[in-house]
């Protein structure tokens, strides 16, 4: 029997929004808001998604910085003709890609869906959404239609469990609202 590779995961690290000039580069906005988190691109195929359609891979030919957003050119890709055909689509990267962090450090993509347990073990939801505001993150903690701020910090947040998909906090869910 053959051996098989599993599947590497891949990562959602922003959206190619538009066209920019006339020389087949897209705006690319990242779901992050620092790009020094997003990997290096340049020469590396990344897989693009949009909606049902079946995911393919681009090769980056080029990248640079504009303002918070990046512009991509994709190989092969050289009017806004053609660009205009790659508008909404989601930009994935294996996981592979992104350099360990020093420990207590994670990045958005471990975060975002992990259950928030209060003290005492009462689930409070999942986190859905992560709130840069310049200080400190938010994580936006859902369950149903209520939603909890819950800052990033350490007096907050106790502790991380990325193997059991949970984020325990030493303060009460009363305490955040």
């Amino acid at each position: 029997m053959p051996h098989r590779k599993a599947p590497e995961t891949l990562i959602a690290i922003g959206r190619l929004t538009k066209p920019h000039g006339l020389r087949g580069e897209l705006v690319f906005l990242p779901y992050v808001a620092d790009l020094a988190l997003v990997p290096e691109l340049r020469e590396r195929t990344v897989v693009l998604r949009r909606g049902e359609e079946p995911p393919q891979g681009r090769r980056v030919a080029g990248w640079r910085r504009f303002g918070r957003r990046a512009l991509i050119r994709l190989e092969a890709c050289e009017d806004r003709t053609q660009a205009e055909g790659f508008r909404n689509y989601e930009v994935l990267v294996p996981r592979a890609w992104f350099p360990p962090l020093a420990e207590g450090e994670y990045y958005w993509f471990e975060i975002e869906g992990l259950a928030v347990y209060a003290p005492g073990g009462k689930y409070m939801g999942k986190v859905v959404e992560i709130i840069a505001t310049g200080s400190n993150d938010v994580y936006v903690v859902r369950r149903g239609r209520r939603e909890v701020l819950v800052p990033a910090l350490k007096q907050v947040v106790r502790r991380v469990d990325l193997a059991r998909g949970e984020m325990h906090l030493a303060v009460r869910e009363e305490d955040l609202t």
